[in-house]
């Protein structure tokens, strides 16, 4: 009884990161696009103030 419920326990834990590790890998992209747009402003920036 007790070896069923910890495999049941062991597998909603396992069930309960994956939505975490999406919406990490969500964030990171986000985040990875947004300092990239940021990078690219800022040198458009720099190109408009040399004219």
């Amino acid at each position: 009884m007790a070896h069923s419920n910890s495999v049941q326990l062991h597998e909603s834990s396992m069930f309960s990161f994956k939505p975490f590790f999406a919406i990490r890998d969500f964030f990171s992209l986000i985040s990875s696009a947004w300092s990239e747009a940021k990078a690219m402003e800022q040198k458009s920036h720099k190109n408009s103030a040399n004219w």
